[in-house]
Parts: structure tokens; sequence; C-alpha cells
């Protein structure tokens, strides 16, 4: 029962991080690695991109404007960034994904502007799912390979 606490905790809390910036998923996921048994990391890495992923739907939606984004800054900043996406013709796969991935450009501004720019939905959390997996991925083994 422990272990399935974990892993949803871990969901949960990587939805929050999704919604909120300065939750920090991989933080999070290292200091978690580091305490629960080996057979429990890839369940938190398939937890977190889950958790994440429905986060990253409600930005998603929010840039469709079905979801109210809260402050006047934060939509002036999307509002930039997603005339530049759309200066450039169209939301890349390409950019999805590495936003996913590696995080640049945010993937918190990626997915609102996906959502604005009509981005496929089923795409876009096909992509983020296998690029946030693969972050995870890295954050959840990296620390455990470095201490032998």
């Amino acid at each position: 029962m422990d272990d399935l606490l974990v892993v949803l905790g871990t969901f949960v809390f990587c939805v929050g991080s999704a919604l909120i910036p300065v939750l920090h998923a991989e933080a999070y996921l290292v200091a978690a690695t580091l305490i629960v048994p080996p057979e429990l990391h890839w369940p938190l890495v398939v937890a977190a991109a889950s958790g994440q992923m429905v986060g990253k739907v409600g930005m998603y939606l929010a840039g469709r404007g079905l979801l109210l984004l809260p402050g006047k800054r934060m939509a002036d900043r999307i509002a930039t960034a997603t005339a530049k996406y759309r200066e450039k013709g169209t939301l890349g796969s390409g950019l999805v994904f590495v936003s996913a991935a590696a995080g640049l450009p945010p993937f918190y501004i990626v997915s609102i502007a996906a959502g604005m720019l009509h981005f496929p939905l089923s795409r876009f959390v096909v992509l983020g799912f296998v690029g946030r997996a693969i972050r995870f991925a890295v954050a959840v083994f990296l620390p455990h390979l470095a201490l032998g």
C-alpha cells in the first residue's frame, strides 16, 4: 500500500508542478528515488509524466480559451510567445517534443501556445508524454548512475 501511495503522490505532485512552475518535479523525483526501492523507479517516471501531462492539458485548454489564466502579466507573456509562433507558421511537433524533453523553450508556455494555435491535442499529449518521460527517466536514473 505504501508503494501505491508514493506513486499516487508523485502523480498528484506532478499535476501541481505542471500548473505551478515553482514546484520542481525533477527535484522531487531525485529525492523520491533515493528513498524508494528500485522497483518503483519506472512507476515513478510513468506517474510523473502522466501527472505532468494532465496539468499541461489544462494549460493547453487555457490556451484554447476554455480555462482562464491568472494574471495580466502571464497573459501578456503568452500572447507575445504565441505571436512569435504564428509568425513562423505553425507550432511544430519537434518543438513540442524538445520542449517537453529539454524544457527549452519552457513547456509551460509551449503548452498554452499549442492550445492557442490549435495544435492537435492527441499529438500534443503523445509528444509531451514521451518527452516528459525521457526527462523524468534521466532525473530518476542519473543520480543512481552517478552514485554507482
